[in-house]
């Protein structure tokens, strides 16, 4: 018993005297702020080679701006869009690593769910949940995150105003310089509803001081506006007007029982 409990207290004398080793933080952990040349609404290259389906209704989009329309539907209602185009809005994100996974922690109004990407996970699982982020899986290549993603739900839109479907694939590579100020992803875009041929294009982001602080913002839906918005001119080129016009999702979607009570 004395053998035991000696045993004992030299194991844990050994322990508490062991020096602490500090994990490597991952160069991605940070607050960053994308660059101007890459923010919403500005023209990312190359450009995208999209269907002729995607061309023409861009085109009605562009005839009815002409007209005055200046707000999609998903706005008025606060709906979220998903990464990768959270990054593009002028608004710090934070990335953080830890539990087998990354996250990205977005501060922009109606869209403030976080992305996720998982480590540990090989392989998306064979039932996904589809949603607006879609479902991400990971792994570093040196330095480099390797991020692919699919089960997105079909709403919302990526970079360059290129709508998302289900079938939407997106592989990302997010790397950064070696002075560590500035945060790249490089991403390539496969969708055959979308594109004619995959899609490789990059953001950046610089990065912001480590104590700059998180702001709560909030998103207030206008309902007055949306209820005097006449659906039937938007539903060619406003893809949630689309699918709340559609006889299979009209009954469930929330956003048509308020259109209904006015």
């Amino acid at each position: 018993m004395k053998r035991l409990l000696l045993t004992i207290l030299l194991t844990t004398a050994a322990i508490c005297c062991m020096p602490v080793v500090a994990l490597a933080a991952s160069p991605l952990q940070g607050v960053w702020m994308v660059m101007p040349d890459y923010q919403l609404g500005a023209p990312l290259k190359p450009a995208p080679q999209i269907t002729p389906a995607v061309a023409a209704k861009f085109a009605k989009q562009e005839a009815a701006m002409a007209n005055g329309y200046v707000r999609e539907v998903a706005g008025m209602l606060c709906l979220p869009t998903g990464g990768p185009l959270l990054m593009q809005l002028r608004s710090p994100f934070v990335v953080l690593e830890g539990l087998g996974r990354v996250t990205f922690i977005f501060e922009t109004e109606g869209s403030n769910q976080p992305r996720t990407v998982y480590l540990t996970e090989k392989a998306h699982p064979d039932a996904l949940y589809p949603s607006f982020n879609g479902h991400s899986i990971g792994h570093f290549e040196g330095d480099t995150l390797v991020v692919d993603t699919i089960g997105f739900n079909g709403r919302g839109e990526l970079p360059g105003g290129l709508p998302k479907t289900t079938e939407t694939h997106l592989i990302e590579r997010f790397s950064v310089s070696a002075d560590g100020k500035t945060l790249t992803d490089s991403m390539t875009v496969i969708d055959p509803n979308t594109l004619s041929q995959p899609w490789t294009t990059t953001l950046a982001f610089h990065r912001m001081a480590d104590t700059e602080e998180r702001f709560e913002v909030w998103c207030e839906p206008d309902l007055e506006a949306f209820n005097a918005t006449d659906l039937q001119t938007l539903k060619d080129f406003d893809s949630e007007v689309a699918l709340m016009l559609d006889p299979a999702t009209r009954a469930s979607d929330p956003a048509m029982a308020i259109k209904s009570a006015k």
